[in-house]
């Protein structure tokens, strides 16, 4: 049978196109296989041992309800106790929700946030920057009706235990997990892996070819998915976890806490395979009954990176896949390969079956936005030059998208992406960006709007297929300032004077004659609004030269140009 294993993983490699991987199999707890297959780095030929780090992702989650679970076993937390009695600092756009939601419903996925993902993902906020934006994020289904997957309420739970334990959480599961089960090369931080002697490069496979891909520096979110292990330390994770919450005598866990992370918690839905019924979820866990066996399992998904661990509690059984392959079919289809030859089930090619159902998806998002070209208005132009949509455009929660002009062009830029991408356009003044991410291409809808005033000053983006689109508004910030200097100086008109002067290197303001100091607002590079006026703007004008003469004041009842002296 190990030798079948050993077999199917080194084919699979081939077959699915994947540089390595990394299995270990216990039961009863002892390790019945322990291999590393393929290359951590191709470029070098360097082979995968059973040291390899891989990024775990979200199978990150259970480290984080175990250390909630330890809290609990201590008296210093409840499941069922409102998340705001530990963070008072956490709000939801919900009220009620912020009131009330509770560490369980954090850890079972059922707040009533969808994923909102692009809030983290790639950008340079701290935790705690992140907790002050859940505000801002729209809810797509009541509070405690609907499993809806989210990182950001792991993240929450992370710092509820920084909070409690007066720990950072990486010091916390350090201590209290890593240290007692002897899981010495488990990190926290692709940083700390690439200064291993051992670690994996992450990969891509597009159209069959092997591609290298950055690392993704997910640390401020860890305790959603940061966790960097081997497969010789995760068989030490199993023993605890398949241990009832003991490992080596000694319970660093209470058998109840365990029961309650492997227990449904919240049915995710119907399932669509007849060999998996009623698929759920528990506290860090995923839960199902496969072929008659009680299934408890998570995967893990980052730039370059796929992971699964699984275990079958009541035969005593675990395995863990680790590999070097972004959005990999293989961890799972190893998983379920190895528990049918585990538990003596009948053969089934689940590569085959995974990779089919993982097609029809991607053919489904790229027939999808295919078809979002059904709606397209031909032979349509923007309604303003191109230079009037470049500017900054801000979200409480999202952040900033910079759009840039060039010449006949645009481009967005915003931290989820990689790069700058041309802001193509689609009809009147909607655009749209095609983000491509190993195998999986997405393409969002951006539409710009206009004030009362016919200038643009908000961009909508369909970040969140559930929601209306996310509205970015214009950033006044102070993005010309440095061709300010121009305007400053004394300007009249038939007696009345008015000074500009540059407060600082990012204030400009203007006092008219008998009257309070009022700081101006930019509007673009040559237009200000008169701050706590509302419908009282500058706007200096230019001669041939780039020098300013004119300062035309507009407000209700008029405009007036005054002359710079």
């Amino acid at each position: 049978m190990l030798n079948e294993i050993r077999d199917y993983i080194k084919q699979s490699l081939k077959e699915l196109s994947a540089p390595g991987a990394a299995v270990a199999v216990i039961k009863d707890g002892e390790v019945v296989l322990q291999e590393g297959f393929g290359l951590r780095d191709v470029q070098n030929e360097l082979p995968v041992t059973t040291d390899t780090l891989f990024a775990i992702g979200s199978s990150t989650k259970s480290f984080t309800t175990t250390s909630i679970g330890i809290l609990a076993d201590s008296g210093k937390v409840e499941w069922d106790t409102p998340v705001a009695s530990y963070l008072p600092e956490f709000k939801l756009h919900d009220k009620y929700a912020s009131e009330n939601a509770t560490l369980r419903d954090l850890a079972m996925h059922n707040v009533g946030l969808p994923r909102h993902d692009l809030v983290w993902y790639k950008s340079k906020l701290s935790s705690a920057e992140m907790i002050q934006r859940l505000q801002h994020l729209a809810f797509t289904k009541p509070f405690r009706t609907t499993f809806q997957y989210q990182n950001l309420m792991y993240l929450t739970l992370g710092c509820v235990v920084e909070k409690v334990s007066g720990m950072s959480w990486t010091s916390f599961v350090h201590k209290e997990i890593l240290e007692p089960l002897g899981m010495k090369r488990t990190n926290f931080s692709v940083s700390v892996s690439q200064s291993d002697g051992d670690f994996s490069k992450p990969y891509k496979t597009v159209n069959q070819l092997i591609e290298e891909t950055p690392f993704a520096d997910i640390d401020a979110i860890g305790p959603a998915g940061s966790i960097n292990s081997s497969v010789s330390d995760m068989v030490q994770y199993l023993r605890l976890h398949l241990g009832k919450g003991k490992f080596k005598g000694a319970a660093l866990l209470s058998e109840n806490n365990v029961k309650q992370m492997q227990s449904p918690q919240i049915s995710i839905g119907p399932s669509n395979d007849e060999r998996v019924l009623f698929p759920s979820y528990g506290l860090g866990w995923f839960t199902e009954v496969y072929r008659c066996h009680h299934i408890v399992h998570h995967g893990g998904n980052i730039d370059g990176f796929s992971a699964r661990v699984a275990m079958v509690p009541g035969e005593n059984i675990g395995v863990v896949v680790l590999t070097n392959q972004e959005n990999s079919v293989l961890p799972r289809a190893a998983a379920y390969t190895i528990l049918d030859k585990m538990l003596k089930l009948s053969y089934l090619d689940w590569n085959k079956l995974i990779k089919e159902e993982w097609d029809k998806l991607v053919d489904s998002m790229q027939e999808g936005a295919g078809s979002s070209q059904a709606d397209r208005v031909p032979d349509t132009s923007p309604s303003h030059e191109l230079a009037a949509y470049a500017g900054h455009f801000e979200h409480p929660a999202y952040g900033t998208i910079a759009i840039a002009a060039d010449g006949s062009e645009l481009s967005v830029t915003y931290h989820a992406f990689t790069k700058p991408l041309p802001l193509e356009h689609y009809h009147y003044d909607t655009f749209s960006i095609t983000f491509a991410q190993g195998m999986v291409t997405q393409q969002f809808k951006a539409q710009f709007h206009t004030d009362l005033r016919g200038r643009i000053s908000r961009l909508t983006v369909q970040f969140e297929q559930l929601l209306e689109p996310i509205e970015f508004v214009r950033k006044r910030d102070s993005e010309f300032h440095d061709q300010w200097k121009a305007f400053t100086g004394k300007y009249t008109l038939a007696g009345t004077s008015a000074d500009v002067e540059l407060r600082g290197e990012e204030t400009l303001t203007v006092t008219v004659a008998g009257q309070q100091t009022i700081e101006l607002i930019p509007v673009s590079l040559n237009e200000f609004e008169l701050k706590g006026l509302p419908g009282y703007e500058i706007q200096f004008e230019m001669d041939e030269n780039g020098d300013c003469r004119k300062a035309v004041f507009k407000q209700p009842n008029g405009s007036f140009s005054l002359e710079k002296a």
